[in-house]
């Protein structure tokens, strides 16, 4: 195919608009993507790189992801998107309060701003209807003591990986917040909110040495707080909550805790005391008042099962029998000393106190087979016995098949029908006909003789074949009738 110059040239002076045309196309279509979730119709503008808001977003989106771009400040045009329920700002430049407009959003639910660069949080009196509000990873240090009660609405806040040293106890008095983060930021203490709504406290990888025991006596609906990863090393005398249920101190400093530890935590159910310093085995008697605990977390200690009582065993059995609180027993395990080393409590207790049991288990055959004759003699004497009360009753002996020259075919077996015989009466018609029947008749038997003695006491009866058969005469000549068996064929 030959081309001229002049297409050639053309070709090549339209090649750079198009190339150019194609970029700007695919750049349009890689600005914002709209797209319906559901009913939901959601934008995702995230990692554009993004300092103003596009033109092409419908300002009916009700979830707006802005996240990773490079938005310094709130931009003007958000205020038209009076629908939205959630809003992504993660990952920006952000570090100026909230505007008022945002305060008109009548269905926002989730506002992110985590990862921005802000270094406090004050109030602007704005009243925002903001549910869920995430501030995570910034730079806070600073909160004014009354910023979060222009959320009347808010129920979750996530503070965490900020700059926070303190805050104070009626900060969240006026709000309806039930669940707050504090992970990663650095307390002196456990902090004493005061706050009827609460539920749920985080203060997880804070570095808090202590522990005070009045902190939880100000927040009247407690029921989970993590203290996780810190460095206490004392759990206070008398902690007090009376709604507490789950407390949550694995992995801190702790080796040691009493009768008063919990008892002042009458709802407590799930306790983790994972990744702690405890080495001695506890008593029963310290959760005497936590009717309610079902769950224990143990594992990570380094249990010493040396000089113990019968605590040690006492102890197993209340973590480990049904319904077990403790469901890895793997974690009940001692450390020390060797002769009980990665022992169970039940088998080092065992070992330790019962030494004796041990040599008893020398004696368990000689035991066995003690019991074995025992049990031979005594098997031998019932089955003696039972045969003597069985020889004294009538056996029927089956007939035997006999095969003849002439046929081949063994002869069928009778059945065998036992007849009752009432007593001194004679048989019934019945009874009469089902008795065996004589294989010659009478007349063809040879005469009786009776020979009578001097005294006619005896009667002596015989015949052909027949032994001699003296029998005492009764004055009652009746026969005593006993059961007959009768062989049918």
């Amino acid at each position: 195919m030959d081309i001229d110059a002049g297409t050639l040239a053309l070709w090549l002076w339209l090649l750079p608009m198009i190339i150019k045309a194609g970029v700007i196309r695919n750049a349009e279509e890689d600005r914002c993507y709209s797209y319906y979730y559901g009913t939901v119709l959601k934008a995702d503008c995230s990692d554009l790189k993004l300092t103003e808001l596009p033109d092409t977003i419908s300002y009916d989106t009700q979830l707006l992801d802005l996240s990773n771009n490079n938005f310094m400040t709130f931009p003007e045009g958000l205020q038209n998107f009076r629908r939205l329920r959630n809003l992504d700002f993660a990952g920006n430049g952000l570090s100026a309060s909230l505007p008022n407009y945002m305060g008109s959003w009548t269905e926002i639910n989730t506002l992110n701003l985590s990862n921005n660069i802000y270094n406090s949080w004050i109030s602007t009196g704005q009243r925002y209807n903001i549910r869920r509000l995430d501030l995570s990873k910034n730079s806070i240090s600073a909160i004014d003591d009354t910023a979060f009660n222009d959320m009347p609405f808010l129920y979750y806040l996530d503070l965490s990986d900020n700059r926070i040293q303190d805050l104070p106890p009626d900060i969240f008095f006026a709000t309806n917040l039930e669940t707050i983060i504090l992970t990663r930021n650095t307390f002196s203490a456990v902090p004493k909110f005061t706050s009827s709504t609460l539920t749920n406290l985080v203060l997880s990888n804070c570095q808090i040495p202590y522990f005070p025991a009045d902190s939880l006596t100000e927040m009247n609906s407690i029921l989970e707080i993590d203290l996780s990863m810190n460095i206490i090393e004392i759990i206070p005398d008398n902690l007090n909550s009376n709604t507490l249920q789950n407390l949550d101190l694995s992995y801190n400093d702790i080796s040691s805790i009493n009768v008063h530890s919990f008892s002042s935590l009458p709802h407590l159910a799930v306790l983790d005391l994972r990744g702690n310093q405890f080495t001695d085995v506890w008593s029963t008697s310290y959760f005497s008042s936590n009717p309610f605990l079902r769950e224990v977390y143990l594992k990570g200690n380094r249990w010493s099962c040396e000089g113990f009582s019968v605590n040690l065993f006492l102890t197993y059995e209340y973590f480990t029998k049904e319904p077990a609180k403790v469901s890895d027993v793997s974690s009940l395990m001692c450390y020390s000393p060797e002769n009980v080393t990665h022992l169970s409590w039940q088998e080092a207790y065992i070992r330790t106190w019962h030494p004796n049991q041990a040599s008893n288990m020398s004696f368990t055959p000689v035991s066995i087979m003690i019991g074995l004759v025992i049990g031979v003699l005594l098997t031998s004497i019932v089955c003696r016995c039972l045969a003597k009360n069985d020889s004294t009753e009538p056996v029927a002996r089956p007939i035997l098949p006999v095969a003849t020259a002439l046929n081949d075919q063994p002869v069928v077996e009778p059945t065998v029908i036992r007849i009752p015989l009432r007593e001194d009466l004679p048989p019934s018609y019945d009874e009469a006909l089902l008795m065996p029947r004589l294989n010659s008749s009478f007349h063809s038997l040879p005469d009786f003789i009776d020979i009578e003695e001097t005294d006619r006491r005896y009667r002596r009866s015989r015949s052909i074949g027949d032994l001699v058969d003296q029998r005492p005469r009764t004055r009652d000549r009746r026969s005593v009738r006993r059961t007959v068996e009768i062989h049918v064929n």
